[in-house]
């Protein structure tokens, strides 16, 4: 019997089976690929050791890279975190471990490294994951307030990196600012440490950030700064009156672990130290551009263009040592206080020449042209900076171009990532 006898109603009823075979073949293709899924991909390979970079330019990335007790590197895109490593490697180099979900995507992340190291990613359906960077595995999952709903990291993921937002870490806790409350959790196993009422209204939150002790925000609409102690949450007494602008100082990373503030007020600016849960007035903190390194606060006269620089007591105010460039390197022009590290200052010169001097004695530590031999040599803007021990990162974008930009007219080159030791 051929397709073409059958009865109607039997050739009929084939194809009825065999069209809901196919659509419920199609459903489960269709549910495999768009179910909300998570990927770990755990490391292969043993926790890579500490590689220190000589001074000089390394290589230029893609991605941006937050870098990890000098063993790896971590990237953001819009829906994964991974790592790759040796750290000084020229390119981005093969994952070492992965985490990957759908259909939430990124917010932001927060390293923490040491003999219990931990990276911490926040995701848009408000899931907290902490991830082990020596293996990749999740270690904890903790259901946190959303800080966002879509990833904001552009193309090199910089922004979800070095300035998550609501994201903090502090000595011993993992904070999370949302908009309704600010909550702690434990680094180790994601347990809530505490949680209480944002202290400043979402319309009235301004600049926010954490020390190694404690969580201030700027409530613009009262003109104070709010503070919370990291340890147990409890309210600390604000800082502040009339005040316009809060700028973190030095912070490691982002607005976390800020070892000081620089407060605008009706009076002026005045500088803080955050120690522990005190805030201690710094005279020499109050000058524009002044860092932390070192335990000092080293100030330039012009910060945009440094010829001298000066390292006081925070505290005290007394001169401990002063830096200017030897004759020898006359020939240099003023660079701009680029950044300050645990050790060290750096400067940038027009030129593309690194300087890093050292925060204890104020001598020159390294200069070095950080110019890449295969680029051409042209200025640059830059829209972030990362330092991690002797690593520095650069984020190079077209001089002007405004960050609303498309990335193609945004970032200078395809790879404007540049990775340089000092």
């Amino acid at each position: 019997m051929t397709w073409r006898t059958l009865p109607r109603g039997t050739r009929f009823a084939v194809i009825g089976v065999v069209a809901a075979a196919l659509l419920a073949a199609a459903g489960l293709t269709a549910w495999r690929v768009l179910a909300p899924a998570e990927v770990v991909s755990p490391a292969r390979k043993p926790y890579p050791e500490p590689v220190i970079p000589a001074p000089g330019p390394i290589g230029a990335l893609v991605s941006a890279p937050l870098i990890l007790d000098d063993r790896i590197r971590i990237f953001a895109a819009e829906r994964q975190v991974w790592a790759d490593a040796p750290p000084n490697f020229k390119y981005e180099n093969s994952a070492l471990w992965s985490l990957r979900r759908w259909p939430a995507q990124l917010i932001g992340v927060v390293a923490r490294g040491g003999p219990s190291p931990v990276v911490v990613s926040s995701w848009s359906d408000g899931q907290l994951v902490g991830t082990d960077p020596r293996t990749g595995e999740t270690v904890w999952q903790a259901t946190a307030e959303p800080l966002g709903d879509a990833y904001a990291g552009r193309r090199t993921g910089a922004a979800t990196l070095y300035q998550p937002p609501g994201l903090f870490s502090t000595a011993d806790a993992v904070v999370v600012a949302g908009p309704a409350h600010v909550t702690a959790y434990d680094p180790a196993t994601g347990a809530q440490r505490w949680q209480l009422a944002a202290p400043a209204d979402a319309a009235c939150r301004g600049t926010d950030l954490t020390s190694a002790g404690q969580y201030l925000v700027h409530d613009t609409c009262a003109g104070t700064v709010r503070r919370v102690g990291a340890a147990g949450g409890a309210a600390l007494p604000d800082l502040g009156s009339g005040i316009t602008a809060v700028e973190p100082v030095s912070c490691p990373v982002g607005h976390s672990t800020c070892p000081g503030v620089r407060l605008t007020g009706p009076s002026g600016t005045e500088g803080l130290l955050l120690d522990g849960t005190a805030a201690i007035p710094s005279p020499p903190l109050s000058a524009p551009g002044t860092v932390l390194a070192g335990g000092v606060a080293v100030t330039a006269p012009d910060p945009a263009a440094v010829t001298r620089l000066d390292a006081r007591d925070p505290r005290t105010g007394e001169l401990r040592w002063t830096w200017q460039p030897s004759p020898g390197n006359a020939a240099t022009p003023p660079g701009r206080l680029l950044a300050a590290g645990t050790d060290r200052v750096l400067l940038l010169a027009p030129d593309q020449t690194l300087i890093a001097v050292s925060a204890e004695s104020g001598k020159e530590l390294s200069r070095s042209s950080i110019q890449l031999r295969h680029e051409p040599v042209t200025p640059y803007d830059l829209s972030q900076v990362h330092t991690s021990g002797r690593y520095v990162v650069l984020v190079r974008t077209i001089p002007g171009a405004p960050a609303t930009a498309p990335d193609s007219d945004y970032y200078l080159f395809p790879r404007p990532v540049l990775l340089t030791g000092s």
